[in-house]
C-alpha cells in the first residue's frame, strides 16, 4: 500500500512538471485530428495552421495555471526560531561551600612499562 501511494504521489509530481511537454507530445500525437476538428482556423486553410492555435491555447492555460499555483506559495516566508529552552542549574551562592585546594604539580615521568609503541609481529 505505501508503494503505490509512494508511487502515486511521484507520478503526480512528474506530470506537474512536465505538464508542457507533455500537452505537446499529445498535440503531435493527435495533430491531424485537431487540424481537422478543434482548429480555430480550419476554414482559413491559407494559414497554415494545422491546429497550432489550440496549442497554444492550451500552453497559455496551462502557463495562467501554474503561475495561480505558484501564488500562494510566494506568501510564506520560512522562520526558524531556536525554541529550545534553556536550563539553569546553578545553585544559590549561599548553598555553595567555598573550598579551595591547591595540589603541588608534580613532574610524573610516564609509566613505559603499561604506555609503548605496538610492537611489529613477524609471521
Amino acid at each position: 500500500m505505501k508503494y503505490f501511494l509512494v508511487m502515486c504521489i511521484s507520478l503526480g509530481l512528474l506530470l506537474q512538471n512536465f505538464s508542457k511537454s507533455l500537452i505537446v507530445m499529445q498535440f503531435q500525437a493527435q495533430q491531424s485530428y485537431i487540424a481537422k476538428v478543434l482548429c480555430e482556423n480550419r476554414s482559413k486553410p491559407e494559414m497554415h495552421c494545422n491546429g497550432k492555435c489550440y496549442l497554444k491555447k492550451k500552453l497559455d492555460r496551462d502557463t495562467r495555471q501554474e503561475k495561480n499555483s505558484n501564488m500562494g506559495k510566494e506568501r510564506f516566508e520560512v522562520m526558524f526560531v531556536n525554541a529550545i529552552p534553556t536550563l539553569q542549574l546553578d545553585a544559590p551562592d549561599e548553598m555553595l561551600q567555598h573550598s579551595s585546594f591547591y595540589c603541588n604539580p608534580l613532574i610524573v615521568s610516564p609509566v613505559y612499562s603499561i604506555f609503548h609503541p605496538p610492537q611489529p609481529q613477524v609471521c
